[in-house]
């Protein structure tokens, strides 16, 4: 009976976070009036994802999202915004871990044990998939991460 309570709470939380997804298309509907007054090369590019040098924040926004960060450079030659992009990827690794003196306490009464074993530890690694740096309110750089993740 827990189990079936438990999925009946899970299901629903589910379904509201799939539904949160932020796409190139849901944000461009939001904001129709807009991308309307987009060039139509830069339509084109915003609803497959991507940017290019010269897009206005407006447009990095529609064709990425929100950035996870925003960070200021600021030069002699004045200040460029730059939003990052970030990604997380989640790895296994085997360790050996040496178990030294391990009681068990059974039947035949107190025993300590020892040895090692392999165990699978979880990392996970955040990385920047995509940097965008904004010179006087345009795109004016673009660094993206090759398609796989780093290692």
């Amino acid at each position: 009976m827990n189990l079936l309570r438990t999925l009946g709470l899970l299901l629903p939380l589910a379904l509201l976070m799939t539904g949160c997804a932020s796409t190139p298309a849901k944000r461009i509907e939001k904001n129709q009036e807009l991308f309307d007054t987009f060039p139509v090369a830069a339509q084109a590019r915003i609803r497959s994802g991507q940017i290019d040098i010269g897009f206005q924040p407006d447009m990095v926004r529609m064709a990425l999202g929100d950035p996870q960060r925003k960070q200021v450079r600021r030069t002699a030659a004045g200040s460029t915004e730059i939003w990052l992009y970030m990604d997380t990827l989640r790895r296994y690794e085997r360790q050996r871990v040496d178990i030294d003196g391990i009681s068990l306490v059974g039947p035949g009464g107190l025993r300590s044990m020892g040895g090692s074993a392999w165990i699978n530890v979880a990392q996970t690694l955040a990385f920047i998939r995509t940097r965008v740096e904004f010179l006087n309110g345009v795109v004016s750089a673009i660094e993206e991460s090759p398609p796989e993740p780093p290692k």
